[in-house]
């Protein structure tokens, strides 16, 4: 058996592989094994996204654009937008 085949890998490094390649999924293995990683489902830091959606809205952008451009609903982005006017 060779163990650099992916089809011999656990099924989380078999689709790891297919997303980023056999390279960088022994790599993070090496680097990761034994660990749980936990992927929030946001990329951006909340703090630094909630200043931007603030900022944007100052230079004129609508609450309803500001849900679309960042994926949120219209309330959250006034909840957002209400921590910086308290």
């Amino acid at each position: 058996m060779n163990l650099d085949e992916i089809e011999n890998w656990q099924g989380l490094y078999r689709e790891l592989a297919q997303v980023v390649g056999p390279e960088v999924t022994k790599t993070l293995c090496a680097y990761y094994g034994g660990s749980q990683v936990n992927f929030p489902k946001r990329l951006w830091d909340p703090q630094r996204e909630a200043l931007t959606i603030q900022r944007e809205w100052v230079a004129g952008t609508s609450v309803s654009q500001l849900a679309r451009q960042h994926n949120y609903s219209s309330r959250t982005i006034r909840r957002i937008l209400a921590k910086f006017s308290a």
